[in-house]
């Protein structure tokens, strides 16, 4: 299979963003009492949505708790201030992106994470090397429904079939699946090689260069 574009997730894939998620979510929790979160939690907690996240952070078991509303509603305001905490892009990834671009291959980001916060992010660390962003949209269902990472190809020009789907979780790797697309772990993100393999990834590897065996 010659594969024509490479769809990233964005959190734990492209750029280590959990410092600006806890110290967020740490001044929401500190703010009314409750128990801060540590990094490891933090890591566990990601991937399915600033909402989810703050639901498992302020332990709320039920989604209609109005608390959960207003929790997420004080998050939005301070990941707005604070999404750029401590935030790097991961060591090997610009280097893949020129390899990519030199390789004529397609570059797009699908993230669950607010759309307007995700192109502040591909501004700043990415300039120039994405087509195509789908962040958490009220139109689009969530990852790991499929619709996001279709709508790419679509934009692309590519068929599903054609893309590598790369990212750090079990969302990620049954995004790809749900969408046809080649599903590819990143070890260096906020989950475990046993978590990407039960998830079905095509493949798992521990640094952004290793993607370009599938490319050769």
């Amino acid at each position: 299979m010659k594969y024509k574009a490479v769809i990233f997730d964005m959190d734990g894939t492209l750029v280590n963003s959990i410092y600006g998620l806890m110290h967020s979510m740490n001044n929401v929790l500190g703010r009314h009492g409750l128990d801060k979160i540590n990094i490891q939690q933090s890591k566990t907690y990601v991937g399915n949505g600033i909402k989810e996240f703050v639901r498992k952070a302020a332990r709320i078991d039920n989604p209609e708790d109005p608390l959960l509303m207003q929790y997420y509603l004080e998050m939005l305001e301070e990941y707005s201030k604070n999404w750029d905490y401590q935030m790097s892009a991961y060591d090997g990834i610009i280097e893949l992106l020129k390899s990519l671009a030199q390789k004529y291959i397609k570059l797009g980001v699908n993230t669950n994470k607010n759309e307007d916060i995700a192109k502040l992010i591909v501004d700043k660390y990415f300039p120039g090397y994405f087509s195509c962003l789908v962040g958490g949209r009220t139109s689009l269902p969530r990852k790991p429904d499929p619709a996001g990472a279709i709508l790419i190809a679509n934009e692309l020009g590519v068929h599903p079939t054609e893309c590598i789907y790369m990212g750090d979780s079990d969302v990620d790797i049954k995004t790809a699946k749900n969408a046809n697309m080649y599903a590819v772990g990143a070890l260096w993100g906020f989950r475990s090689r046993e978590e990407l393999i039960g998830a079905g990834a095509d493949m798992v590897i521990s640094e952004p260069m290793e993607l370009l065996k599938v490319l050769d």
